[in-house]
C-alpha cells in the first residue's frame, strides 16, 4: 500500500459499507459516499454491528472499534469523497448509464494519480466508460460480506496498465484478501458464473415443482456443500475419478435446462415485498429480527468456517 493512503467508496448499500470497513480496519482513512442520508445511517449501524461481531469472535479487539469507526467519514458529496483519494471503488447500481455518468464525474473530481475501480459483477466496464485515465481504470469484484470473504476478482481492460493491476493486487494482498487476476474480461467472471449455473438449476427445480425451497437448500447443505470448501469444483473430480467424469461427459447423463429470465417464485415474493433479509422475509421468514441480527448470525458461522479451512490447509 505504498502509493495508496486514502480510499473512497461510492455507494453505501449492501456491498459499500462492508468495503469501507475493510479499508478502515487496515488503517486507511475512507470516505463513504451515498446520495441518501438514510442509507449512510444504515451503513454506519451495520459497520458497527459487524465490528461487534468480529470482536465477539476474537477477530478484533473491542478497543480498536472506535479507531476503525473514526477512519470512516460519510458524506453525500462526491467531490468531498474524491478530493484526496488514491483509490476509489464504486459499488452503485448495476446500470450502464449510472456507471458511465459516475466514472465521468470521478475522472473529473479525483486527483490525476487516483485509481478508479468498479465492483461490477458482470458489466463490461471497458466498453462504455470513458475517462482521461484509461490506464488507471479496472474492475475489482468483491463478494458479500466483503469484510469476511477473501476472494476479490481483478479484471483489467485493454488499456489498463500493468502497474495499475500490480498496485491493486498488492493493495488487496495487504488487506488480507486473495486477489485473482483474470486474463481478460468475461461477463460474470469466474465465481459468479459458477454460482449462476447453480442458481439457474435450483430455480428450474423449484419452478417445476420438483422440490420446495427448503428441500433444495437441504439437498445442497447436506451433500456437496460439505465437500466444496475443501475440494472446490475441479479437485472433486480427482476424488470421484477422472475416468468416471469422462464417462459422464460421454453419456450426457446431465442436460442443463434452458436458461430462464423470470421465476414466478421470485416475482411473487418481490410483489409481496418479501425481498429477503433486508425486509425480514424472502423465501424464509427471519422472525422479526433486524438485518443486523441476521447478518451477525451469518457472519459468526462464516468466521468459524474460515478458521477451520485455515487450520485444515489444502489436501
Amino acid at each position: 500500500m505504498n502509493t495508496i493512503h486514502r480510499t473512497a467508496v461510492i455507494g453505501a448499500g449492501t456491498m459499500g459499507h462492508g468495503l469501507a470497513l475493510v479499508f478502515a480496519r487496515n488503517g486507511l482513512p475512507t470516505r463513504l459516499v451515498d446520495l441518501d442520508e438514510a442509507v449512510l445511517e444504515t451503513a454506519k449501524r451495520r459497520i458497527a454491528a459487524a465490528l461487534e461481531t468480529l470482536a465477539a469472535e476474537g477477530m478484533a479487539s473491542p478497543e480498536e472499534i472506535p479507531a476503525v469507526l473514526s477512519r470512516i467519514h460519510t458524506t453525500t458529496r462526491l467531490e468531498e469523497a474524491c478530493a484526496e483519494a488514491d483509490f476509489i471503488l464504486e459499488a452503485v447500481v448495476e446500470q450502464v448509464e449510472a456507471k458511465r455518468r459516475l466514472f465521468a464525474d470521478l475522472d473529473r473530481l479525483a486527483p490525476p494519480h487516483a485509481i478508479l475501480a468498479s465492483n461490477t459483477s458482470h458489466l463490461d466496464l471497458f466498453s462504455f466508460v470513458e475517462t482521461g485515465r484509461p490506464a488507471k481504470v479496472l474492475i475489482t469484484h468483491w463478494f458479500a460480506p466483503p469484510h469476511l470473504i477473501p476472494l476479490v476478482e481483478v479484471v483489467g481492460g485493454p488499456q489498463t496498465a500493468a502497474e495499475t493491476i500490480a498496485a491493486v493486487r498488492d493493495l488487496l494482498a495487504a488487506l488480507g484478501k486473495k486477489p485473482l487476476v483474470l486474463r481478460r474480461f468475461l461477463p460474470g467472471f469466474l465465481a459468479n458464473r459458477l454460482q449462476a449455473a447453480l442458481t439457474q438449476e435450483a430455480l428450474f427445480l423449484l419452478e417445476n415443482g420438483y422440490a420446495t425451497a427448503e428441500e433444495l437448500d437441504e439437498a445442497v447443505k447436506q451433500s456437496f456443500a460439505l465437500r466444496t470448501p475443501f475440494l472446490g469444483v475441479i479437485q472433486r473430480l480427482d476424488f470421484a475419478g477422472l475416468d468416471l467424469q469422462q464417462a459422464i461427459l460421454k453419456n450426457r447423463r446431465y442436460v442443463p435446462p434452458a436458461p430462464i429470465e423470470r421465476a414466478a417464485a421470485v416475482d411473487t415474493r418481490v410483489a409481496q415485498g418479501r425481498l429477503g433479509v433486508k425486509t425480514g422475509a424472502g423465501f424464509y421468514d427471519y422472525g422479526g429480527r433486524s438485518p443486523e441480527e441476521v447478518f451477525r448470525a451469518r457472519d459468526r458461522r462464516l468466521i468459524r468456517l474460515l478458521r477451520l479451512l485455515e487450520e485444515a490447509g489444502p489436501i
